[in-house]
């Protein structure tokens, strides 16, 4: 196979990849068995154990899709529940003083980070809220804790590069 065939081949796999996270929960049902979710999604971004014991497994479209997907697993390894954490409410719940695996526990895997000269770190998130695109940065001081977090619609869709407005 010619090296141009292989790289098609890998671009269209991508694509067809992220495809399928972005229609995860018609996909992925409760009741469906972890190996029929990784044969229909791929492998997890992330997947570990929940406070109350659930296992659990990661699937985003990060960082130029809008959607984290958790799906959780009853004891006999089946689905129980496919969720969206890139919510309004679980945004909300983001608060000064938690520690980087909460935040991480509760709006999902981001694929955007920065490190700063002070110390500090952030990460970022793109979510749809009621149509519009928006970011969510948590800014993180040295000790893995959030100092402070924002939101602000995505210059990348609402900006332009001759200073916006329409011509």
């Amino acid at each position: 196979m010619s090296a141009t065939r292989t790289i098609t081949s890998f671009i269209v796999a991508l694509a067809l990849g992220g495809c399928a996270v972005d229609r995860l929960p018609a996909l992925v049902t409760p009741g469906a068995s972890a190996i029929d979710v990784e044969s229909r999604m791929g492998k997890p971004i992330a997947q570990g154990v929940l406070p109350n014991g659930e296992k659990y497994w990661d699937y985003t479209l990060q960082p130029m899709g809008y959607h984290n997907y958790r799906v959780t697993f009853a004891s006999d390894e089946r689905v129980q529940a496919v969720q969206e954490l890139l919510t309004n409410q679980n945004i909300a719940r983001v608060e000064p003083g938690m520690p980087r695996a909460q935040v991480l526990d509760i709006v999902g895997t981001s694929r955007h980070s920065e490190q700063y000269a002070n110390g500090t770190t952030s990460l970022s998130w793109r979510y749809e809220d009621s149509g519009v695109i928006k970011l969510l940065h948590v800014i993180f001081e040295a000790s893995d804790r959030v100092l402070w977090s924002y939101s602000e619609w995505d210059p990348r869709v609402y900006s332009k590069k001759d200073g916006g407005g329409h011509k």
